[in-house]
């Protein structure tokens, strides 16, 4: 997380000089593989991010000094629980560095394994990407997302439909990356074959972000999706649709870019953006998306595009911390990692998940403590290698709403619940997939549901920290539930349910 100092009193905001604030950064799109002179693991990541905060830090130097600045980066600090993983293990520990960004968003270039796999471009690809992010440490960090190839129709009807569902139900990828330049379906973005991809995308939930070079290209992914929301047999896909317009189609300050993201389910991605584009993107987006039924911040995420693009994404970060940047530090902590967020939504899961009734354990006493002790077991599970962390996701605010961002000094909170999260742990022999999700209660309770239902598991959001339970879900808690008073019973309780 970075964490960021006041400059001066900002009395309208309630801020005062001096006072620090933590801001969790996730990175919108990050490609991982090797293309031609492009090669980037997860380590590469990490050292990415660690030179970008010291071209961050030079480059607040100057800004500093010419009083352009109302917030200054001062501090790197990691997430308490993602750091303790890394820690668990030696040859693990020498990566838990470049926590300048908390989560990545990863997906394949268009790389040297294409056409490796049958019927599927990408399957090869998906399959590295896979490996990276759905396993200890890396898990903590990164969030894979697929790559497929709509012109793979041409040999086989469904075979991008077919690799997409099978990255997303056996591999647990997220989400979906489509590249109209590099597979060369720019002027068939309306066509059937890649509405066939676009349509199952919502239907599996997952947001796709599409690279756009202009924003004719966008205007085409906009029509594709007013298609299919005046067409009666996409209505289910429509429900789940979350379409993300990289580099924001290349036309910052273009009206009509920000005419498409007017449409609910339309974001833009800020990465290539540098220099006076980027006041350019946020001047105009708070201009036109104004009474659109939405705040405009809810609308743009924060991109790198490493390991094309480096420390351009600099000019974005300081951006939102200059006197120029027009909103609040809600509006910045959203741009920087909320909204990534929010979109990616479900929690991992895969269709290893048996049908078994969900549990739910309760710990009446001390939630810190018992969280804690808890936290301490399974890390050390983790790291012996007994079970595999396949993802770890912290709960969130509803989309429509983010709190005010708390000074450190009275806990620091960001709208990330930190004390609140779902981990998907699996089995050494890959036989068990559960989600633990650990929810923390103002009463100075705990409470732990062990969920094992792959479709139980589509109930879930990681925006249910001020919502209900879904009701199904909810009934079967209520009889399949069970109350500790100490946090070692408790914490054995769970251990016992996790073989």
């Amino acid at each position: 997380m970075l964490v960021v100092r006041a400059i001066e009193d900002q009395p309208e905001k309630g801020i005062k000089k001096g006072q620090k604030f933590r801001l969790y950064i996730v990175d919108a799109h990050h490609h991982m593989g090797r293309e031609k002179g492009h090669t980037n693991t997860p380590p590469g990541a990490y050292e990415f991010y660690a030179l970008l905060w010291f071209e961050m830090q030079r480059m607040a130097k100057d800004l500093k000094e010419n009083d352009a600045l109302l917030f200054e980066p001062v501090d790197v600090v990691p997430s308490t629980l993602p750091s303790k993983c890394f820690s668990s293990r030696k040859s693990w520990a020498r990566l838990n560095h470049g926590w300048l960004v908390d989560r990545t968003i990863v997906f394949p270039f268009t790389d040297d394994y294409l056409g490796e796999g049958k019927g599927a471009s990408f399957k090869v690809s998906n399959d590295k990407i896979a490996g990276w992010t759905t396993r200890a440490p890396h898990s903590t960090r990164l969030i894979g997302f697929a790559r497929v190839d709509p012109k793979d129709s041409l040999r086989s009807k469904n075979a991008a439909v077919r690799e997409l569902t099978r990255a997303v139900t056996k591999l647990g990828l997220r989400g979906l990356k489509l590249h109209p330049v590099a597979q060369l379906f720019v002027e068939e973005i309306e066509d059937e074959m890649t509405l066939r991809i676009v349509r199952k995308a919502g239907e599996l939930k997952v947001p796709i972000i599409f690279d756009t070079r202009n924003v004719r290209t966008a205007q085409r992914i906009h029509a594709m999706v007013e298609t299919m929301r005046n067409e009666p047999k996409y209505a289910k896909a429509m429900k789940g649709l979350k379409v993300i317009l990289a580099h924001c189609g290349m036309s910052p300050g273009d009206p009509h870019f920000h005419e498409l993201l007017r449409d609910p389910v339309i974001y833009g991605e800020t990465s290539t953006l540098h220099d006076q584009d980027v006041p350019i993107l946020f001047r105009t987006a708070s201009d036109m998306l104004t009474n659109a039924g939405f705040h405009w911040s809810e609308k743009l995420l924060f991109g790198t595009d490493y390991s094309f693009l480096s420390v351009q994404a600099a000019d974005v970060i300081l951006h939102l911390l200059s006197r120029d940047f027009l909103g609040s530090l809600s509006d910045i902590q959203r741009i920087l990692g909320g909204n990534a967020l929010s979109l990616v939504g479900t929690p991992f899961r895969t269709k290893r998940m048996a049908h078994e009734n969900p549990r739910m354990l309760t710990c009446t006493q001390k939630k810190k403590s018992a969280r804690s002790v808890l936290e301490t077991s399974l890390i050390a599970r983790i790291a012996e290698g007994v079970l595999d962390l396949a993802s770890l996701d912290y709960m969130l605010p509803p989309k429509t709403t983010w709190p005010d961002l708390r000074p450190m000094s009275a806990g620091g909170d960001n709208g990330i619940y930190f004390d609140s999260y779902f981990m998907t742990l699996r089995t050494r022999d890959n036989a068990r997939e559960f989600i633990v999700w650990v929810k923390s209660h103002p009463n100075d309770m705990i409470s732990c549901i062990i969920l094992n239902d792959y479709k139980k598991a589509t109930m879930l959001s990681t925006e249910l920290a001020q919502q209900k339970k879904h009701p199904i879900l909810s009934t079967d808690l209520t009889s399949n539930s069970q109350l500790f008073s100490t946090p070692n019973e408790f914490t054995s309780a769970i251990e016992s349910m996790l073989r």
